[in-house]
Order: C-alpha cells, then sequence, then structure tokens
C-alpha cells in the first residue's frame, strides 16, 4: 500500500501542526476549568489522529526513531489520560488497570526493547541518540506503569498522586509532538539538539510544577 503513505503522511503533518498550537491551551489554562478541560480533549483528539497516522506510516516504511517516538508518544497520551479514571485505586477497585492499559503498556516496552536492540547493533541510521533517548523514556514510564498496575496502593502511592502524574505524562506528550516539529521544521538548529530540546526543557519544566504544586497544596493544608 505505497500509495497510501503520502495522503496518510499529509494528514500527520496536519494534526501534528495543529497539536502544537492547540496544546498550548491546556498547558497555560487554569487547571480544572472548562477551557482547560476542552482544550484538552481537543489535543487528545488531534494527537490520537497524529499518532494513527504514525503507526500506519511506521508500518509502510519503518523508521527506528519514528517508532520510538511513536511508541513514546502513545503511551505518555494514553496514560495521562487514562490515570484520570484511576485516581483512587485504594477506595474503588474500578480505579484500578483495565486490561487495555497492560495491553498498551506492553505493546510499548515491546517497541522500545526492538528499538533499543536495533540501537545496540547499529541499526537506527543517523538518530541514535535521540532515538536512544526516547527508548529510555518508553521504558521509564512503562516500568512505572507496570509497577502502579501490580501495586496500585503501594509506595509512592498517595491520594493526590494522579494529579503529578497526568500532568508530567501531558507534557511529556507535548514534547513529543515539539520534538517531531522541531525536528522537522526549526532545522537551524543542530542536530541532535533540533529534537532533544523539547526534552531538556519540558522535563525540568515538569519537575519544577510537581514540587510547586506540592509546595502550594502542602500550604493550603497547613493550619493557619
Amino acid at each position: 500500500m505505497p500509495h497510501a503513505f503520502d495522503p496518510v503522511l499529509a494528514l500527520h503533518i496536519t494534526t501534528g501542526l495543529a497539536a502544537v498550537a492547540a496544546g498550548l491551551a491546556p498547558i497555560l489554562a487554569r487547571k480544572g476549568s472548562r477551557l482547560h478541560r476542552l482544550s484538552g480533549r481537543l489535543f487528545v483528539g488531534l494527537m490520537t489522529t497524529l499518532l494513527i497516522c504514525a503507526w500506519i506510516m511506521t508500518a509502510l516504511r519503518f523508521n527506528a526513531y519514528f517508532a520510538a517516538l511513536s511508541a513514546t508518544a502513545t503511551l505518555t497520551l494514553f496514560s495521562g489520560v487514562r490515570v484520570l479514571g484511576r485516581k483512587r485505586p485504594d477506595l474503588d477497585p474500578a480505579d484500578r488497570a483495565k486490561p487495555i492499559d497492560w495491553i498498551v503498556t506492553l505493546a510499548v516496552i515491546s517497541v522500545g526493547l526492538w528499538v533499543l536492540l536495533l540501537i545496540v547493533t547499529g541499526r537506527t541510521g543517523g538518530k541514535t541518540v535521540v532515538s536512544a533517548a526516547l527508548v529510555y523514556a518508553a521504558l521509564t514510564y512503562g516500568g512505572w506503569d507496570l509497577w502502579r498496575f501490580s501495586r496500585p496502593t503501594a509506595w509512592p502511592f498517595f491520594p493526590d498522586l494522579w494529579t503529578y502524574e497526568h500532568l508530567v505524562k501531558m507534557l511529556s506528550a507535548y514534547g513529543a509532538v515539539m520534538s517531531a516539529f522541531s525536528g522537522n521544521f526549526l532545522t537551524v538548529l543542530p542536530a541532535p539538539w533540533s529534537q532533544l530540546w523539547p526534552t531538556v526543557v519540558f522535563q525540568p519544566l515538569a519537575l519544577i510544577w510537581v514540587v510547586a504544586l506540592a509546595r502550594r497544596r502542602r500550604s493550603s493544608r497547613s493550619p493557619a
């Protein structure tokens, strides 16, 4: 089906550009507000379409870097949304991982291990560094989720953990689409930094945001 590649690529690029723009709204909007929820759903819809196209193109013309990027973005987006339905596994057994959570996570880890094998054997083309960073992310997020699925109330669980998971994973999903956008359009930056800078920016940003949110919540709960 080589004739199907070009129209799928066109849709992929279109939704990717839209996701880069739309993804800013839920980041900047007040968390829990109507704008945050609506813009978040738009971003998820665009990213879902983008990723379906990405997996079709990966099947038609395999590329290790593209497979690793698609796997990482799929897991962070999927898990970042699904964690909203797993807020309190300590109170409600329905808030625990479902078979679909296990299937998607294990599938992404399998792709990550496959690409890792390609990296070790020198079969990733000219994007070994970026591919390795993406594999690291996919395996890290996947390993975290498998631990949470198997021991949902064990350390480091606490009632507000879902908030931080959602924040970090959705920022990572946005970082993934920014990485693809930058690698293709911000070519003034030298490789591999044209694709790595979103990771360098968004991962520390997520950590800073988590710390600030935790401090704010601790302060609001402290007695006056």
